[in-house]
């Protein structure tokens, strides 16, 4: 972990002392009676993470950002995203979603139109057969064999032509229940695709929940400042909005240090740019599992939080850097 400029100026003036000093080498004081020193942050528990949305691509550009350190209140608008493509899906998907129910109610009317036919077809050819089956029940020896034959020929004939009636009418409903379910279920999607596009626009503006300072956060790779313009991945933390209560100071410690750490009776810690300024600080809380830091090495690192009552300067911003010496 880097060590703020101000301690090593102090560290070179003692290390000089103590080579003019005498008999009393630098070399010969034991590695445990030298301090633990730690670089820390001021944080706060009561933040809001503003966080890069996704979208349809695979970067996207900080629009514009609330300036760093100035109050904002909840409701605030505090960051706006690039939109990209999203506000012309969304024109897109609006005109779909009218062409779909245009065709819809256009389809309802000609399948309906359809089955209408297709019942008055049925009830035709059913009123023909009736008929048809009064002529044929006419006894042979009352008519002629021609006629005879005939009215049985047409009553075949009206039979299947009934038949043929219902089975149209039958093939009609289900083809309008078919195309009319299909084009409802092209309504559900465009409409649910509709939704989806307006929420991830939504997402594009984001709110203040809290009232606070917005503190810009760093570049994961550069680790320089973010700004308004940048481009950005989606995922990664641009801001924070922060309140100035549950103020603490979080520092990562090496595997190696956590016994000294616990074992240190005195804590104190002072500001990089108030390193005149020493208050006494107290550890609260070591996280139990170590982590992975590469920039920093192979180590284990794990994370602990100092509180205090009082910090020496009121105008402490968060993010500013602090160092901390334990010692036994």
């Amino acid at each position: 972990m880097l060590i703020p400029l101000t301690y090593l100026m102090l560290l070179s003036t003692v290390t000089a002392n103590s080579l003019t000093a005498g008999p009393v080498a630098a070399s010969s004081i034991p590695t445990s009676e030298l301090p633990l020193m730690l670089t820390g942050t001021l944080q706060s528990e009561h933040r809001q993470s503003i966080v890069a949305p996704l979208s349809d691509s695979w970067q996207i550009q900080v629009q514009w950002l609330k300036p760093e350190q100035e109050i904002v209140k909840k409701g605030d608008l505090v960051a706006v995203f690039n939109a990209g493509n999203s506000k012309a899906n969304i024109e897109q998907l609006k005109n779909q979603l009218i062409l779909a129910n245009e065709q819809y109610k256009q389809m309802e009317s000609e399948n309906a139109l359809l089955v209408m036919e297709a019942e008055f077809e049925l009830k035709r050819n059913q009123l023909l057969l009736e008929k048809a089956g009064i002529d044929a029940a006419v006894p042979l020896e009352n008519l002629s064999r021609y006629d005879y034959e005939k009215y049985q020929l047409e009553l075949s004939r009206a039979r299947t032509l009934a038949e043929k009636a219902a089975e149209t009418l039958a093939t009609a409903r289900i083809t309008q229940s078919t195309v009319l379910k299909k084009q409802q279920l092209q309504q559900q999607q465009t409409t649910a695709e509709l939704a989806d596009a307006e929420l991830q626009l939504s997402k594009m503006s984001i709110y203040a929940e809290r009232t606070g300072s917005i503190n810009y956060s760093l570049h994961p790779w550069f680790r320089t400042k973010l700004f308004a313009g940048v481009t950005a991945q989606p995922g990664w933390l641009i801001a924070e909005v922060v309140e100035q209560q549950g103020l603490f100071i979080e520092s990562w410690v090496h595997e190696m240090d956590i016994s000294r750490l616990k074992a240190a009776t005195t804590l104190t810690a002072r500001f990089d740019v108030a390193p005149n300024q020493l208050f006494t600080v107290q550890l609260t809380d070591l996280a139990p599992q170590g982590e992975k830091r590469q920039s920093w090495g192979s180590g284990m690192y794990f994370k602990a939080r100092f509180k205090t009552q009082q910090l020496p300067i009121n105008d402490a911003l968060l993010g500013m850097g602090l160092l901390i010496e334990a010692t036994l």
